[in-house]
């Protein structure tokens, strides 16, 4: 569980931050969350039975977990999932263990392979495309493990990556909105934008690939049998990819709209669905159906010259002096020795993609994180740095203000563990008995 991308370990912000361009309003949780988690239970499954199976040759619908975070309190339609289970109507209810992580996620748990749906507070139909977002990890682990899949795409945050990933989602999303050659000659350019950071950074082919095949499945798969309608669809992208312009983190909210956008383009021969897989990459098997040599590479002078390399580079130059500006900070704090490491080897993270920032050589940037693991619990609103081991910056009075809970930081370790001072500042470490 140490790896730095694995997709199980966002946090339900994770899918707030894609839903909420919905314009959805909030329901809260705090009375009769039965009678919800049954309507949310039963819409999800007439979402998902409505589709027979046409998407990916199956139903997706499958045991689900809804849970609050706060008790651990949880709903299921798997009775075999919860310990003391009491039958309320159609669903089952009982708590989770204490260490459990809530998020959202697919995993095994008792035996059974289930979508775990945290309860957000979000509106019925945007809980409704969480669950079926959840229930394609699901059924992508039992068909291509994808739970062991990891990923670190940090060169997106970089002045040339982020400038080339926005050009190539600009010409998606006018692909998107015409067709025949128009469509055609649009995803060239894409393809274009693609190869030409690819040649960039030819290390980080894989781990692109990786990251729209595994999240902008899942969001096309919400897409598709929650809106249902193409056109709707093809808007509801749109704008997600104009939000993103904006966006200073790309690196780990790129790969949905990237892979969502690819699905949809791919669906002019649907037959792609039944034999992706994560060794095929979404863009060939789009310029296999439209046509296009994507071994030939574009001339870069050309593609600096169209409308959409022109708007993303505007913006591109204020989001780096931002990234410079944030690296700074993080190595005066180390500088400083302000941090505080945690030395352990089995951890889970939870965290806002929205919130991910790839600083070079010093790391992973997240500027809000919660921390699980075998030493108990950090969580922190000052930042973390992860490389080799998570580095948070420490708040404001040292020591004293971390061996408590305070504004925007906790520590809570278990038992045999303990907070230290080290050359690097402070850090977590076993007891020595």
């Amino acid at each position: 569980m140490n790896g730095i991308f694995i997709r199980l370990k966002s946090l339900w912000l994770a899918l707030a931050a894609i839903v909420a361009g919905m314009g959805a309003w909030a329901q809260s949780w705090d009375s009769m969350p039965y009678e919800r988690a049954a309507r949310l239970f039963a819409e999800a499954q007439r979402v998902c039975d409505a589709d027979v199976g046409r998407l990916w040759g199956e139903n997706v619908w499958g045991p689900v977990l809804l849970v609050r975070d706060a008790d651990k309190m949880a709903f299921t339609n798997e009775p075999s999932l919860l310990p003391d289970t009491r039958r309320m109507g159609s669903l089952w209810c009982g708590t989770l263990d204490s260490d459990i992580v809530v998020a959202g996620c697919a995993v095994s748990y008792r035996g059974v392979e289930v979508a775990m749906v945290p309860m957000f507070e979000l509106s019925d139909s945007a809980m409704t495309e969480v669950f079926v977002h959840e229930l394609f990890h699901r059924f992508q682990n039992r068909h291509f493990r994808m739970d062991e899949m990891v990923y670190d795409n940090a060169h997106v945050d970089t002045k040339s990556g982020r400038a080339l990933v926005l050009g190539e989602l600009m010409e998606l999303t006018k692909a998107l909105s015409c067709n025949g050659l128009d469509r055609q000659a649009h995803i060239e350019k894409a393809l274009g934008y693609r190869q030409w950071r690819w040649a960039l950074f030819p290390d980080k082919v894989n781990d692109e690939c990786r990251f729209e095949f595994q999240e902008g499945l899942a969001l096309y798969t919400q897409y598709r049998l929650c809106l249902r309608d193409s056109a709707k669809v093809a808007g509801q992208l749109c704008r997600d990819v104009e939000k993103l312009l904006t966006s200073p983190n790309l690196s780990r909210q790129y790969g949905y709209y990237m892979g969502a956008i690819y699905g949809v383009l791919n669906d002019i021969e649907p037959s792609w669905r039944r034999v992706v897989s994560p060794s095929r990459k979404l863009c060939e098997v789009a310029a296999k159906a439209y046509g296009i040599d994507f071994t030939m590479p574009k001339d870069t002078t050309e593609l600096k010259q169209t409308d959409s390399y022109v708007r993303v580079a505007q913006g591109v130059d204020s989001v780096e002096a931002a990234r410079q500006a944030l690296r700074d900070k993080v190595a005066r704090a180390m500088e400083a020795k302000e941090a505080v490491y945690v030395r352990a080897d089995d951890y889970q993270m939870g965290f806002n993609p929205a919130c991910v920032t790839g600083l070079d050589e010093l790391g992973t940037f997240f500027s809000v994180i919660e921390l699980k693991g075998e030493f108990g619990r950090i969580y922190s609103e000052y930042g973390c740095v992860i490389s080799r081991c998570p580095m948070l910056i420490a708040p404001p009075g040292g020591t004293k203000a971390m061996r408590k809970k305070g504004k925007g930081f906790e520590i809570e370790l278990k038992k045999g563990w303990r907070l230290r001072e080290c050359g690097e500042g402070y850090e977590v470490v076993r007891k020595r008995f």
